[in-house]
């Protein structure tokens, strides 16, 4: 039969002929019928199906037509195929994972897939703004980019009578199960659950109207709440359940500190756990990093009690515990002594899509991020062009280069880590081929964190103005939350948050350990043995 596909030059229709051809599988000893191709889609698609009915994995199949082979990539309207046509095919099927239940999804393809459902469903549901909560909004729709927060909790059995830190636990949790639908949600429960929280949240102003607040410090109080909470339930030990990702294993960073004072020779050394890194802007800084280093190396002036009075200290701080989110404060506000208000700082700071916290670590965390940052740096054998190796983003290749590793490395101490990486990523490259749902794809702990989520402030006064929140959805494409206004944008406008305007500026930026996925060389990938 034949399909119409799409218009050619000129308005012309293009049609693509699916027809019929018989398979002679020479392991499996027999010779499948009626088996359609279409030569108008990727050779890709027919070796699927023909996984799907023999069991032999792309990678092992040879698949051939008078001389011709056909692989991924090659063009099935050039080959001499015809109704009826006999292909031969060679390859065993062993236990492998089965057959992917529908066609496998690459990085390359989420772009366009991603876009044709919102399309079809219509953007991801706003919130309503209940009366100068954008601040609330934006936050929500920040931590909702966090999977795990979300499911813990999802999963919190929380009994909330009585307690407005559990009944604000048990209103987000309706907020983020109203979230998976289609229509705007009215967030009024968790409001009142924030303001009986926290009664700073219900300030109202000249007129009875409710005041503008920081989203940094709902973020904060949230997260320390949800981590109160949770911790509590752990605490019971709630048979026949596993609990959860703590707040702390998702968002926490271990620092360790050393303070000097400037006068006499008294030192200090502390440790202790932040939920986020503050980026400082001073008239040098420019770009993030360079606003981070700037919080973790300040002075500070505190009581001494060697001096018996208030003393100047030096404090350089190291980090020392990495998590798999990283949230980022821009310190865009400040209270200004003459005016007795708070002000807002507008310059321009550039932001990365790939954060490198590298240089923020202490040594120890270095070494142990360097057991992974030597799989980007590894020479890998040889690939001619028609077989190259998978990128990093790929399981695959992340598998190969930690092979290469043990290969090159094999007396190295860091080979059990090196076996567990590339064991671990072999087995998500398969699941994601056989269409499996795999809870995490993340790429190991290097120091390299990939941009999420941008919460904005846009205005000049810090106790008015707009919060919004841009989310990233697929590759290029981020979604605008502007209460209940959403809007997909390219990620182009992304670049544009950076400040020194009147325009939106990052205000916070959430950062998490790069997501794997397949590519197409990944059917191709040579696998190294160690």
């Amino acid at each position: 039969m034949t399909l119409m596909k799409g218009t050619g030059m000129a308005g012309c229709e293009v049609v693509a002929d699916i027809f019929p051809v018989s398979v002679k599988w020479i392991q499996g000893k027999k010779t499948l019928d009626d088996v359609d191709i279409d030569t108008a889609e990727d050779a890709e698609e027919f070796l699927s199906k023909l996984w799907s009915l023999t069991g032999v994995p792309m990678e092992r199949q040879k698949v051939m037509i008078k001389g011709k082979s056909i692989k991924p990539g090659v063009d099935l309207s050039k080959l001499p195929l015809k109704s009826g046509a006999v292909l031969t095919l060679m390859g065993t099927s062993e236990s492998l994972p089965e057959a992917p239940k529908e066609r496998v999804k690459f990085i390359e393809d989420v772009e366009d897939e991603e876009q044709q459902v919102a399309l079809m469903e219509g953007t991801p549901p706003g919130l309503l703004n209940l009366g100068n909560t954008c601040y609330m909004n934006s936050t929500l729709q920040t931590l909702k980019c966090v999977p795990e927060f979300v499911q813990a909790i999802s999963n919190s059995t929380t009994v909330s009578e009585g307690d407005t830190q559990a009944s604000l636990v048990k209103s987000a949790r309706g907020v983020f199960q109203q979230l998976k639908g289609s229509s705007t949600v009215n967030p009024s429960v968790f409001l009142e659950s924030l303001r009986q929280c926290y009664p700073q949240f219900a300030e109202r102003g000249e007129g009875g109207h409710p005041m503008q607040q920081d989203a940094e410090e709902c973020m904060t109080n949230i997260l320390s709440t949800c981590k109160h909470v949770l911790q509590n339930e752990s605490a019971m030990e709630v048979e026949g359940r596993e609990m959860p990702n703590s707040i702390q294993d998702l968002f926490g960073v271990h620092v360790k500190s050393t303070l000097v004072a400037e006068e006499g020779n008294e030192s200090e050394e502390k440790e202790d756990d932040v939920m986020k890194l503050t980026c400082h802007i001073s008239a040098e800084t420019s770009h993030l990093a360079m606003g981070i280093e700037e919080g973790l190396n300040e002075k500070i002036e505190k009581f001494s009690p060697a001096m018996g009075k208030e003393v100047i200290f030096s404090k350089s701080t190291k980090i020392d515990k990495l998590p798999k989110y990283l949230i980022v404060q821009f310190v865009r506000f400040f209270w200004r002594k003459d005016s007795q208000k708070k002000a807002k700082i507008l310059k321009s700071i550039k932001f990365p899509k790939m954060l490198d916290t590298y240089n923020f670590a202490t040594d120890d965390l270095k070494r142990a991020l360097d057991i992974h940052r030597h799989a980007e740096i590894v020479e890998l054998p040889d690939a001619d062009a028609s077989n190259p190796h998978p990128p990093m983003e790929d399981p695959r290749g992340l598998a190969i280069r930690y092979r290469a590793l043990i290969e090159k490395h094999p007396d190295s101490g860091n080979v059990s880590e090196w076996r567990d990486a590339a064991e671990k990523y072999e087995k998500i490259a398969e699941q994601l081929a056989a269409g499996e749902h795999v809870p995490d794809t993340s790429s190991p702990l290097s120091g390299k964190y990939e941009l999420c989520a941008v919460l904005t402030h846009q205005g000049r006064v810090a106790d008015g103005g707009h919060y919004m929140a841009w989310t990233k959805q697929s590759r290029e494409k981020w979604a605008k939350f502007d209460d209940d206004k959403v809007s997909f944008v390219d990620e182009s406008e992304i670049e544009k948050l950076s400040g020194g305007g009147d325009w939106h500026m990052a205000y916070i930026c959430l950062y998490r350990l790069p997501q794997v996925g397949l590519t197409r060389e990944s059917h191709n990938a040579k696998r190294l043995k160690a």
